[in-house]
């Protein structure tokens, strides 16, 4: 019988020129991935990835780490990338390596991660330092400069070690930051934000950095999201706010879903942050609450949510997923990510009891004023 140690390390380092590690016994994982690209432009992406972390054009989805490129292998032919990555923890270190060969218009890629120090299970970590560097929109990732799709062909990680995409896409919470999750739905005590300055409220767009999918906001629309309002005379039904919502699709060629001036909104508590929002055609019985949770114009964030938490999640509680009672958002008023102050929010959502597994990532890296996307509510 091989024992635990040889399936942990040989067998990545004899077949796919992993990296080194200070520890014998660590876990790792190789990836064979066929992108429909040319190596060239696989590359290019890969560091365009890694140097957008400075300039707020790209992040790690996996748990927010950090990203550095260590250099390509001159005496490889074909081509090599090799970069490290430090966990959104700040405690561990894992080392990469990409090896690339062109067949006609693909691009072969070889890749493996190899954690430094002693450990077994990874929670399929090494995985995900690979996947977050070649996946594609269709996958749920945000490319930078090309956007090719990607077939995995061989996901081998080391025994213990994990191969879960799901995981990739997730910012794990720890109990020292957060509040444990809640025993009822909605929480005891769960309520919306107090003495809310409407006018302010309304007064600019809000770019939305997080959302849940719901039956008309899906994933698939996770591009460049903003949200509008405007005070209007009240109409026959009682709506009080105008409510303008756009969206791309993340897939090209970004097709667009802008709602135009069909929705509108009835303040039911102001001082409260309670409006319902409908069609404008449709009476206000008919309408689905819009919450604000939190809101702080001065940090430029809102904390929005489609009424009450009641349906019980994976890790605390959530709104539904259909039309009304259904959503939770993460508003902020400047569109590029502020990594800083996202997680604050979602910090704020996981107190107020929300499971935040349902919030997805919104890309706004490379949308024009005429683009940037709406559908929030």
């Amino acid at each position: 019988m091989k024992s635990f140690m040889s399936l942990a390390v040989a067998p990545l380092v004899a077949a796919y020129n992993c990296p080194s590690s200070g520890s014998w016994i660590h876990a790792s994982c190789r990836v064979s991935v066929t992108a429909n690209a040319p190596c060239e432009q696989v590359m290019a992406e890969m560091k365009a990835r890694v140097d957008g972390q400075s300039s707020g054009q790209w992040h790690d989805p996996h748990n927010n780490g950090t990203y550095s490129f260590q250099g390509a292998d001159p005496s490889d032919p074909s081509g090599s990338l090799d970069f490290q990555r430090v966990t959104g923890n700040k405690k561990y270190t894992d080392k990469l390596r990409f090896d690339f060969k062109d067949t006609g218009n693909q691009c072969e890629i070889s890749g493996c991660s190899a954690s430094q120090v002693f450990s077994i299970a990874d929670f399929s970590t090494n995985y995900c330092n690979m996947r977050m560097l070649y996946c594609s929109s269709q996958d749920g990732c945000h490319p930078v400069k090309f956007d090719f799709t990607v077939k995995e062909t061989e996901v081998d990680p080391s025994s213990g070690a994990g191969k879960n995409p799901q995981d990739c896409l997730k910012v794990a919470q720890t109990q020292s930051f957060m509040a444990p999750s809640p025993t009822q739905c909605p929480p005891a005590g769960f309520d919306t934000v107090k003495d809310l300055d409407l006018n302010k409220f309304i007064s600019k767009r809000w770019y939305i950095q997080q959302q849940m999918a719901v039956n008309y906001l899906p994933a698939s629309q996770n591009r460049c999201v903003y949200a509008e309002y405007q005070l209007r005379e009240k109409s026959f039904w009682g709506y009080d706010v105008s409510v303008h919502n756009y969206a791309e699709e993340v897939a090209p060629p970004h097709k667009v879903h802008d709602s135009g001036k069909t929705l509108c909104a009835k303040v039911v508590d102001k001082a409260r942050g309670k409006l319902e929002v409908a069609p404008c055609f449709l009476p206000t019985a008919a309408a689905g609450p819009y919450w604000v949770l939190d809101y702080s114009e001065e940090e430029g964030y809102a904390l929005i949510s489609g009424g009450a938490p009641k349906e019980t999640g994976t890790d605390g509680c959530r709104t539904g997923t259909g039309t009304n009672g259904a959503g939770l958002w993460i508003f902020t008023r400047q569109q590029k990510r502020d990594e800083a102050l996202l997680q604050k929010v979602r910090t704020i959502a996981k107190n107020k009891g929300f499971d935040l597994s349902v919030l997805g990532d919104v890309d706004q890296s490379d949308c024009s004023d005429a683009e940037a996307v709406a559908l929030a509510i």
